[in-house]
């Protein structure tokens, strides 16, 4: 792993860095910001324009109705069948239906073939895997499976690996920082001490732009720390040791608390929350994996801390629907638009996308689709969804202000493909691929 000045060296050239907010006050007003474009992948074109009727009170079945296709998309759309037919399968328990479709698949599906292939291979994967649980407890479990699907989250120095090939190629997580930054920024406006709690603060990624912006803030710095949530502990306290030196070298007073516990066991106390300080409280990609029984406390703690700003993104998909059809087709829309996005960005034959599709987003695919309970953690919630929640708790939304908005518009104007949509929803940005958003930021206060 490089040190920090490294990481700073290579956000700073990757257009994240914040400017001084020149009219915080200000509110989107785009409803879609970027031109539309005539470009159609794979993975969508195979979904466009089918008709889908499900019925999800009992995972009963699902009717298909396709619009005429040309030869380019026959493909595509027998794929699409037989993955629907292999999930109504699953989701009735005929696995010996179901096992016939997955031989059907698994011959036509490649991990290296274009991008509704390669979706469709994580998902022949995710239903075989619920298939072999299924088959020997009612609810799906690895307690049973001889051959448990890789672990989700991968393994800490696998997932540090496969974020920096996802924050290099992708807009994706550039976005999600530049937004929550520029929040706290402006939340942060006139004062001299500030404090942000990062709910996942993994290799600190966020925070190198961030101090950089608060070291050339006019009439000095304020005196910043940072609490970090995450585990282990000691991959915590590292981060904060190379933010600590960052820090030295900006001149910005700086603080580092780590706390080393899961999300859902944090505690008011571990926050070491001071008075006179304003605060904000940071959470990227990471809440939709909180137990839902947990999320409403948590939410509700955090607003007992009364932050200046709490920054929230999220993935912009509905996975956490209890019927097994309608959350495998909504995943299936969702990575279709996710894979296709990655081959407008990754050359052909890539090793690097391989990588990220089979290492990071197919175990989420098997999460999503193969489990049921406390052992699915994928939970996914669409922006509508987190504005209920979190107004339910008292908190407001914050419009996101128009120097977020032109500065995300420079920030995907460094990336060739025009397929990228940054659109607006009262006050908030979603980021997404052609015609589907695949990624939320917003920003509340109680």
């Amino acid at each position: 792993m490089g040190s920090l000045k490294t990481t700073q060296n290579t956000l700073a050239s990757s257009s994240c860095l914040l400017p001084t907010p020149t009219s915080p006050t200000a509110s989107v007003s785009e409803s879609n910001i970027l031109p539309t474009s005539d470009t159609t992948l794979s993975g969508l074109s195979a979904l466009e324009g089918l008709k889908f009727d499900i019925d999800d009170d009992n995972d009963g079945g699902v009717e298909v109705q396709s619009p005429d296709m040309n030869s380019e998309q026959d493909s595509g759309l027998q794929l699409v069948h037989l993955l629907l037919a292999c999930a109504e399968s699953v989701a009735k328990s005929d696995y010996p239906a179901a096992h016939r479709h997955l031989y059907q698949l698994r011959q036509i599906v490649s991990p290296l073939g274009d991008s509704m292939q390669r979706v469709a291979a994580c998902f022949v994967d995710a239903l075989s895997t619920r298939t072999r649980l299924s088959s020997t407890t009612t609810t799906p479990s690895t307690s049973n499976s001889t051959s448990p699907p890789p672990p989700f989250p991968p393994p800490p120095h696998e997932l540090h690996k496969l974020y920096q090939i996802v924050y290099q190629a992708c807009p994706y997580i550039k976005f999600a920082h530049f937004t929550a930054n520029q929040a706290i920024f402006e939340a942060f406006e006139g004062e001299s001490r500030v404090h942000v709690i990062d709910l996942d603060i993994f290799q600190g990624y966020q925070w190198p732009s961030f101090m950089q912006a608060l070291a050339t803030r006019p009439g000095g710095p304020p005196s910043l720390r940072i609490t970090g949530v995450g585990a282990p502990i000691e991959s915590v306290k590292e981060t904060g040791r190379r933010l600590a030196e960052l820090a030295s070298s900006l001149r910005v007073p700086f603080e580092f608390h780590p706390v080393g516990v899961r999300l859902e066991d944090l505690r008011p106390h571990m926050l070491h929350r001071r008075v006179g300080e304003a605060l904000a409280v940071n959470s990227v990609n990471r809440l939709h994996r909180v137990n839902g029984a947990q999320l409403g406390p948590l939410i509700g703690m955090i607003r007992d801390q009364a932050p200046n700003i709490l920054t929230l993104v999220e993935q912009e998909a509905s996975h956490n629907v209890p019927h097994f059809l309608g959350r495998f087709l909504e995943a299936l829309h969702y990575y279709s638009a996710l894979f296709d996005s990655l081959d407008a960005t990754f050359p052909a034959g890539s090793v690097e996308r391989l990588r990220v599709e089979e290492g990071l987003f197919g175990p989420e695919i098997t999460n999503i689709v193969a489990f049921e309970g406390a052992e699915r953690v994928v939970r996914h919630e669409k922006l509508e969804r987190w504005r209920k929640t979190l107004e339910g708790k008292g908190f407001q939304g914050v419009p996101l202000s128009a120097n977020t908005v032109a500065h995300s518009k420079i920030l995907l104007g460094v990336y060739s493909s025009t397929g990228y949509r940054l659109t607006e929803d009262n006050g908030c940005l979603l980021l997404g691929w052609q015609d589907r958003p695949v990624i939320a930021a917003s920003a509340w206060r109680c």
